[in-house]
């Protein structure tokens, strides 16, 4: 983006507690070898072809890049990235691109991409004051950003809103079948790099119609300054109503505050206040640690996903000043990336797991990092970019670049990598252990005069947070990062469902704090008195209640019934779905003498043994979905071992040798292929004591039975669902296991074991609904405090002090 070459921050830090000055120029150097790995692989096979590119995976199985049409979009992209090889880069760009190309191109896209970075290195390779002035340079690159800017303009032309096409042809314009829907976010990301173009070449046309859009969207925003996602860009009308900070709106924002940055107009500064208010009062969780998406006409709730292109918007808060809740939001995403060492496309945080796994090692966590460190110079920041380039380096390194993970629980990679790894995330990682970073500003002659510029509004309820201040490290556990042990590490962790299995030393006066929520209560009313009467009763004279059902619950006979579900935060009536295994709690007191607490399956633990060569023994639990058929698990069963066979979904006839692993034995197979009463019939057949069925969804539902074939089946064995992605942990678990057996002697082992990897234990007992708190003591005999097994990392109890 242009912001990075007309904006940077400047820190010079020559040593940093919690990590040496060495440590952080290795991490820098690493950085910059991730770069250029990805881009020197790019240039020696792809460039300038992109479909050679394509080809070339497919042959070698290896990872370069995607570039646009006929021309590199990843070299022009990645100009503004470059430390060393600047002047190549340039000449290999005007020598190589042209945009008279007939390809329909996103104008969004091309603006951040191409358009920026084209004004990013001719600013820097035109400023004398860092040294990178190019002999014979003629202004090509401005020269192509002007040529890039004209062909983008057709896309506003016939536009009744100023709001423009997302897409357009570089060479024909806009089609008369073009959609006339686009989303906030491609709309109103324009006035940085448009109005940089016009007040370069002094071309006025890019900055009025990029102030056109962005006023175009603002003004349609709702009463509770609110902006959906998706628009007609002809008639002005709202087509998707979510708002959010994510994906389809996210640099909407971003543009707003950065534009007051780079210009220093206040009318762009009070946009952006406005609407920063907006998303705080309506869009930021009650939790303060995530923001929602969220219906624009009343706040609602339109859906429990959060994702991965929101995870900027720290960053975003950091340079607003509100670094208390920059600190909140990005402690979140922390936490999802370390349960995936990598941040999910999607995560659901109702939910606590995944809800689309991929990840094309997208920039936006790092750059919010990369801002709250220079913002407070803690080096918890700095380890927390250790990490991603730890886990980047660990599964994403190919011969040929880095690959985008398809799926984040598998580690699966795809034969693609963006052209934002090279020109953002790489970026940001160097960034982030650089001490010599520079402010570049837009020279002054291409600023407006004071007098031109709108006074700001000044209005006290848009006010953003006072300055961060640092609190005292006597109360806290580590005197060097005050970030890694705020008191509400265990509560963030608990957010996302992360599991942290090594804990830190603890402090014998460390603290643990429960944020205060408001809960959310779901109430269900009955009209009528609060007597029974006879209409209340059943055949059999009994009075009727509410049953359970196999997708929910339901009430027969139940007279003037009213069903309202409340969210009582505001006090306003609102939609809130109702999510598989949550509990469904009525009290009203016209239903006589009970309360109902009724869930929408009945689930039951699933706990693994893992031995060790050493005949160590650790145990993992999972919870998982009881079928409706079957026996029910009320007490804790025998443990048994864990087998998994080549058939994966034990739809067919078992062979023998399967049969006899199967015998005695829980089998694991995957859901599909055939019903969950087959899997279990032939399971119940071969001999096996339970059957987990690992869900490729990742959320838990109870397996049934069809109703017209209940009474001829006859089920003697549990079976239990689990979801996808604890169902690919309890594969990976398998796997280690089988690994390790290989390293036994062939005395010790049998081959068949070796094979299906019997050396995992698991037994079903029923899942604990309240959680069992425990207390035990450490290797220096000091008191811990532990939840189902598990120590509180920010409590610690002394019992035998006085």
């Amino acid at each position: 983006m242009l912001f990075w070459f007309t904006f940077m921050l400047s820190v010079v830090v020559k040593s940093v507690s919690g990590m040496s000055e060495r440590k952080i120029n290795d991490l820098k150097l690493q950085a910059k070898d991730m770069f250029y790995h990805a881009f020197d692989n790019y240039m020696n096979h792809a460039f300038p072809d992109d479909e050679e590119v394509i080809r070339m995976i497919r042959k070698h199985n290896t990872i370069i890049n995607d570039v646009l049409g006929d021309y590199s979009l990843t070299l022009v992209d990645s100009l503004d990235a470059f430390v060393e090889g600047f002047e190549k880069a340039v000449r290999d760009v005007i020598k190589y691109v042209s945009f008279d190309v007939n390809s329909k191109v996103q104008v969004f896209e091309v603006n951040i991409r191409a358009l920026g970075a084209l004004l990013s290195a001719h600013l820097f390779a035109t400023d004398p004051r860092f040294g990178f002035i190019i002999e014979g340079y003629a202004n090509e690159l401005l020269k192509l950003a002007h040529d890039l800017g004209k062909r983008l303009l057709p896309a506003f032309h016939n536009s009744k809103t100023g709001i423009p096409y997302a897409r357009v042809n570089l060479k024909y314009g806009v089609s008369k079948y073009e959609t006339h829907e686009t989303c906030t976010a491609a709309a109103g990301t324009l006035i940085i790099e448009f109005g940089v173009l016009s007040r370069l070449t002094n071309d006025t046309r890019f900055e009025d119609v990029a102030k056109q859009a962005l006023f175009g969207l603002w003004n349609r925003r709702t009463d509770l300054n609110l902006l959906g996602n998706v628009i007609n860009l002809q008639t002005g009308q709202w087509i998707y109503k979510a708002a959010s900070t994510g994906s389809g709106i996210d640099s909407f924002y971003e543009y707003l505050l950065k534009a007051y940055v780079l210009f220093g107009e206040t009318e762009y500064l009070d946009m952006f206040n406005e609407a920063y208010h907006a998303v705080l009062r309506y869009i930021r969780d009650e939790t303060g640690y995530f923001y929602r998406n969220v219906n624009m006409m009343n706040g609602g709730l339109v859906s429990s996903w959060i994702d991965s292109l929101s995870a900027y918007f720290p960053g975003l808060q950091v340079l607003a000043g509100d670094l208390d809740n920059a600190i909140k939001s990005h402690l979140l995403y922390y936490n999802i990336w370390r349960k995936y060492q990598a941040m999910p496309e999607r995560f659901d945080f109702h939910l606590r797991n995944v809800e689309l796994g991929t990840y094309p090692l997208r920039p936006e966590f790092i750059e919010s990092t990369y801002f709250l460190y220079r913002a407070t110079k803690d080096p918890f920041y700095l380890q927390v970019g250790e990490m991603i380039i730890k886990d980047l380096e660990s599964y994403a390194r190919v011969g040929c670049g880095y690959a985008s993970v398809k799926d984040v629980l598998t580690k699966e990679l795809e034969g693609r990598m963006e052209s934002f790894a090279l020109s953002e995330t790489f970026k940001y990682l160097y960034l982030l252990f650089d001490t010599e970073a520079h402010i570049i500003p837009l020279p002054q002659q291409y600023l407006k005069n004071h007098s031109e510029i709108l006074p700001s509004k000044g209005r006290i309820e848009y006010s953003i947070c006072p300055a961060y201040e640092k609190p005292s490290p006597s109360k806290h556990l580590f005197a060097n990062s005050i970030i890694a042990s705020r008191p509400d590490t265990d509560f963030i962790r608990e957010l996302v469902g992360f599991e942290e299995l090594i804990l830190p030393p603890l402090d014998p006066k460390g603290i643990c704090e429960v944020p205060k929520l408001d809960l959310q209560v779901m109430e269900v009313q009955f009209g009528g008195s609060q007597e029974s009467s006879e209409d209340d009763l059943n055949d059999q004279g009994q009075e009727q209640k509410i049953e359970k059902y196999v997708n929910g619950l339901i009430a027969n006979r139940l007279k003037g019934l009213k069903l309202e579900l409340t969210k009582r935060v505001d006090r306003k009536v609102d939609n809130y779905r109702i999510y598989p295994g949550q509990i469904f709690e009525i009290r009203d007191p016209a239903v006589k003498k009970f309360w109902i607490k009724q869930q929408t399956y009945s689930t039951s633990t699933l706990r693994v043994y893992i031995s060790t060569l050493s005949n160590e023994v650790s145990s993992f639990d999972y919870l998982t979905a009881v079928a409706s058929f079957g026996p029910k698990i009320t007490s804790e069963l025998p443990v048994r071992t864990l087998v998994q066979i080549t058939s994966p979904y034990g739809c067919g006839d078992y062979n023998t040798e399967e049969a006899t692993l199967i015998d005695g034995n829980i089998v694991f197979v995957k859901r599909g292929v055939c019903t969950f009463v087959e899997k279990v019939l032939r399971a119940q057949e071969a001999g096996a004591k339970g059957i987990v069925i690992w869900s490729d969804d990742n959320y838990l539902f109870q397996p049934v039975s069809p109703e017209e074939h209940k009474d001829i089946w006859i089920f003697e064995i549990p079976c239990v669902l689990i979801t996808y992605e604890n169902g690919v942990k309890l594969e990976k678990l398998l796997k280690e296991a089988e690994e390790l057996l290989q390293h036994m002697e062939e005395n010790d082992k049998n081959t068949q074991q070796k094979k299906f990897g019997s050396n995992i234990k698991v037994k079903f007992l029923p899942h604990e609904q309240e959680p069992v708190t425990n207390i035990k003591t450490n290797e220096n005999n000091e008191s811990l405090l532990t939840i189902h097994g598990h120590t509180i990392r920010n409590i610690r109890l002394n019992l035998n002090r006085q």
